[in-house]
This record gives structure tokens, C-alpha cells and sequence, in this order.
């Protein structure tokens, strides 16, 4: 027998008809407040008592803390508490009673004497405990059922947030002008974030900070000081949000602006978006600061690269546009690689044009995961080198939100091969391998969307072959989820990541070098460093192939562990 029934079986038929109107509210109803609200009713009208309340405990410890949520008939008692016993004495409650979930102790109900000043029966205190009973069960669901809703508002938010930012990555092209560029952002953020007022500073050539654009902000009146010229050069030395506050900016503080965004591209702020707070004063949380922050990063890189085109316009003929363009791609690659203990990596890219369809990344997610992604778009040149930016766009937006428990890198895949469907014609797609490595427990995680399978040499000399995934990105819209493997990974091994410009190398007689070729290189060399192993591949295909003569983009990345 349940210890619900046990506290019911000495009620009365009247008690018990009392608990089954009540507990058909309380499962009627998800709202908390609306629950406690009746459960305050039903003991008060039935015992005749003329205060009452309940109690919840707000935090567990070496003292509780209690918080009050439902009162009636106390006067200017405090609403939080940790010493039960006297909150009920300065109240003048006789009894409680412990609402305890079947997982939890919730709370208190606490109860006055009655208006007849008869105590409270065995009965009564068996009626109160399986009310209480029923409160707690109820009250649980409810609060599980608020914070489900809670959350799927959050998740409704963040990916309102991603689309936003998608549809600013489409948005933004060398051919907008920077006030073209400036609006969109501006609008975009402000409406995402509801925002009534703003400023857009933007540093000039001579690198005193411009007031670009405006909203809900009396600029030329704050202009007439000295020390509202002063606060936006401050401004321009925000390398991450900040807080405006009254004694580091008077005058933006003043004006109603409570929070500098910088605007950075290669880690120069460029500018900064100054912005209110929302009508409806509910504060900034660190996810919508990461978007504002994300919106004009993308901003900073569009008018970055905005300013270079237009410059290449009047400077150059086509030719060079082409090399600036060849630059600005080389520059979306890394940089330099990470440089990891027990890790060897290498990478090479070498367009077959001036500017390639090919991508690779290798990035340090946080100290124990690394990601490891090459991509080959179709066609070679501009369009496809646009395309491959874009791709590393999408990826890169997804990646600053890595957290590795909930990341899924196979879902991210899934996303992305939407939005290139969506947003790209139909004869433009993309083969894409990804993987995240995790150096403590030397685990691959990988997803291959059409891509030639990198191959894996083990110490023993073994072969693998990292297939498991779905279709190439861009050629139909997400029917299923990407499959994906689990790897594991042991010193000596080596992983290689390759285009199909490296095994589709053309010879003088018309022959490819194939992946045969490239086994045997990699087997001969697996006792070098990763960076011999790529420049031997490299000087191999160099060698083979015609003179002058290089048909498809070559990329190459490599891990080797020691």
C-alpha cells in the first residue's frame, strides 16, 4: 500500500471527496501559482483558519533557505527565511505541514489556528498531509513543465538567433556600401534584440572614432561636449562587451546606451555598437551578448571587406582584384596550426586558380576537444571560392557555441546542409568531412557528407576508411540525420584528410595518381613528421603531374600522434 494511501485511509468519505475535487484541479491546471493558490483555499475555507501560507525551499546546504510564495493573512513578513521555526512563531502559525514530492522535499504548508481554537485532529492531520501530498506531486510537474517551456523558449531564441545570423552572412557582399552594410546589421541586431536606442561608431582614417548611424540618441547634443568625444574613443579600445556604467561613460550613460559591442575583424576593433536597454528593462544575458557580438563581428568583416574591393576598383585591373581576392581567402584559413603535446598536425592548401573551392580548419575548441574539417566545393574560382567562405562561415558561427555536452557535431551538419540547399543553385555543392578529436581519451568523432574518405594508418599498418555520414551538402534537404563513427586512436597513428585534387593529378600521359599512389607514399613516410608527410605528398604530386599544369585545388590535412 502507497503512503498516500496509508494517510488516507482514515479520512472520511466527505475528507475524501474533498481530496478528489481538489487533486482534479490540481492536475487540471499547469500553472504553479493557480495550484497553490487553491491548495491555500481548500485548507482554509475547511478548517476555518484565517492565515495561511506555503514555503518552498529556495536552497539546500548547511542551512536551508526558505522562500514564501503563497500567503494569506500575514502582514509585513519577510519572504525569505531560514529559521522555520521562528518565521512560524513571528507569524503565529500552529501547524505545518512538509510537501515532499516523490523525489524531493518541496517545501512547507503552514497554517494559523482555527477561528474555533480547537486543535488539529488526527484526521485534520491526515486530510492536510495527503493535500500536501497531492500539492507536491502537482506543484513538481508544474515546475518541470515551466522550465520545459522555459528552455524551449531559449532554444527558440538561440536558433532565431543562428538564422538571424545566417541571413546576415547572406546578406553582406563586397558590392554593399557601407552604410548599406551598417543598416542591415543595425536593423537586424535592433530587431532581434528589440532595442530602442543605439549609436554605431566606426573608427575613421585618421582614427578618430565617426558616429556612423543612429537611433533614439539626441547625437548633436552630446556631440557639443568634449567629454562625449572622449568616451567613444574609449569605445574603440573594447576588445569584448562591457557594461556602460556611470563613472567610466557619464555621457553615453546619461543618454540612456548601457552596453559597448565592439565590432572586430583580425582582432582590430574597427568599431563599436553602443545600445540601450530593452523596454521592457529585462537585462542582457550572456547568449544575447554573444549574438550582438557574433552580428557585428560579421558587420566588421563586411565592411573589412567592403573597403578592400572597393579599393581594388580603383586601383587595379581584374587581375589583381583576383590576387586581393586570392589574399582575403588565405586569410579565412588558419593562420597557424595548434600546437598541442602528444599532437602532430600539418595542413596545405594550393588553389588551382587564384582564389580555390577548397576549405580545411583545425581549431582548438577548448582544452581537451580539437576540430579537424576539409571541404571541396564545385568548380573552381570565384564562385566557388564564395561559396566555400560562406561554408566557413556557417561552421564557424556553429563552433564558437561548442559545448561538449551538447555539441553535436551531426546535427551541425544536418543545419548546414539545409541552408546551403536553401540558399544555393542547384549545380553548387559540396563534399565536407568533419571530426572532433578529444586528446584525453584520443577519440574521433566524424561525419562525412560525400567527401573522399580520409584514411586512417594505424601503428599496426592497418587501413581504415572514415565513410559513415550522408549525402553531399547542398544537393537535397536533411530527410534523415548524418551518420557518424567513433574512432579511436593510438600513438603512431596517422590520420590523413585529402581533396579529390590530389588523387584526380593529371600526368603528361592522361594518368591520375590515384589513391594507390597515395597509400604507398603514406606507408613510406609514416615515420616522419606530419609536416614531412604533407610535403612529401605534395612534392610527389608536383612531380607527377604536367609541368605548369594543375587541374583541381590540393588540400591536405594531418594528424599524426606521438
Amino acid at each position: 500500500m502507497t503512503e498516500l494511501a496509508e494517510k488516507t485511509k482514515s479520512l472520511s468519505a466527505l475528507d475524501l471527496n474533498s481530496l478528489l475535487e481538489t487533486s482534479k484541479v490540481l492536475v487540471s491546471s499547469d500553472e504553479a501559482d493557480e495550484m497553490l493558490s487553491h491548495a491555500l483555499r481548500t485548507v482554509m475555507g475547511k478548517f476555518l483558519i484565517s492565515r495561511a501560507a506555503i514555503c518552498l525551499i529556495e536552497s539546500q546546504g548547511e542551512t536551508e533557505r526558505y522562500v514564501v510564495v503563497k500567503s494569506r493573512g500575514i502582514a509585513n513578513a519577510p519572504k525569505r527565511f531560514s529559521d522555520l521555526r521562528a518565521f512560524m512563531n513571528d507569524c503565529q502559525f500552529a501547524q505545518s505541514v512538509p510537501l515532499v514530492s516523490k523525489t524531493r522535499p518541496m517545501g512547507y504548508l503552514l497554517l494559523g489556528k482555527k477561528l474555533t481554537d480547537l486543535p488539529y485532529s488526527d484526521s485534520d492531520i491526515a486530510f492536510l498531509e495527503s493535500l500536501a501530498a497531492l500539492a507536491a506531486s502537482a506543484l513538481e510537474n508544474a515546475l518541470s513543465m515551466q522550465e520545459v517551456k522555459r528552455l524551449n523558449r531559449s532554444l527558440d531564441q538561440t536558433i532565431q538567433k543562428l538564422k538571424t545570423l545566417l541571413e546576415l552572412a547572406n546578406s553582406y557582399h563586397v558590392g554593399l556600401s557601407r552604410d548599406e552594410i551598417l543598416k542591415i546589421f543595425s536593423h537586424s541586431v535592433s530587431g532581434q534584440m528589440l532595442l530602442r536606442s543605439y549609436l554605431v561608431v566606426l573608427r575613421g582614417e585618421s582614427g578618430k572614432p565617426l558616429t556612423e548611424l543612429s537611433l533614439g540618441v539626441e547625437v548633436q547634443d552630446l556631440a557639443r561636449g568634449q567629454q562625449f568625444q572622449f568616451e567613444l574613443e574609449k569605445t574603440l579600445q573594447v576588445s569584448t562587451p562591457t557594461r556602460v556604467s556611470h563613472d567610466d561613460f557619464p555621457s553615453l550613460y546619461l543618454a540612456g546606451l548601457r552596453y559597448v559591442v565592439p565590432m572586430r575583424n583580425n582582432d582590430k576593433t574597427i568599431g563599436a555598437f553602443i545600445c540601450g536597454e530593452r523596454p521592457t528593462q529585462q537585462p542582457f544575458t550572456d547568449t544575447d551578448l554573444e549574438f550582438v557580438s557574433l552580428a557585428a563581428a560579421q558587420a566588421a568583416t563586411a565592411l573589412e571587406q567592403a573597403r578592400l574591393f572597393k579599393e581594388t576598383l580603383e586601383i587595379q585591373a581584374m587581375e589583381k582584384e583576383m590576387q586581393v581576392a586570392k589574399e582575403i581567402q588565405a586569410a579565412l584559413l588558419p593562420k597557424s596550426l595548434p600546437n598541442i603535446s602528444g599532437v602532430e598536425l600539418a595542413a596545405r592548401n594550393i588553389p588551382a586558380k587564384q582564389v580555390g573551392g577548397d576549405y580545411y580548419d583545425i581549431a582548438r575548441l577548448d582544452e581537451r576537444h580539437l576540430f579537424l574539417g576539409i571541404a571541396d566545393v564545385t568548380g573552381k574560382g570565384a564562385p566557388a571560392a564564395l561559396l566555400m567562405a560562406n561554408l566557413q562561415a556557417f561552421i564557424k558561427a556553429h563552433l564558437t557555441a561548442f559545448h561538449p555536452d551538447t555539441f553535436d557535431l551531426s546535427k551541425v551538419v544536418g543545419k548546414i546542409n539545409n541552408i546551403i540547399y536553401e540558399n544555393t543553385p542547384a549545380d553548387k555543392f559540396i563534399t565536407f568531412f568533419g571530426a572532433i578529436f578529444n586528446r584525453q581519451t584520443r577519440q574521433l568523432f566524424s561525419v562525412n557528407a560525400g567527401h573522399n574518405p580520409p584514411i586512417l594508418l594505424k601503428a599496426s599498418g592497418e587501413i581504415q576508411r572514415l565513410c559513415k555520414g550522408g549525402v553531399i551538402l547542398g544537393v537535397i534537404s536533411t530527410l534523415a540525420p548524418y551518420d557518424y563513427e567513433i574512432t579511436s586512436l593510438t600513438s603512431g597513428d596517422i590520420l590523413l584528410l585529402y581533396t579529390d585534387g590530389v588523387t584526380e593529378s593529371m600526368s603528361e600521359r592522361r594518368e591520375e595518381f590515384g589513391e594507390a599512389r597515395l597509400l604507398d607514399l603514406l606507408r613510406s613516410n609514416r615515420h616522419k613528421s606530419a609536416s614531412d608527410i604533407v610535403a612529401a605528398i605534395v612534392s610527389e604530386i608536383e612531380r607527377f603531374q604536367s609541368s605548369g599544369e594543375q587541374r583541381d585545388d590540393i588540400t591536405l590535412v594531418c594528424l599524426k600522434l606521438s
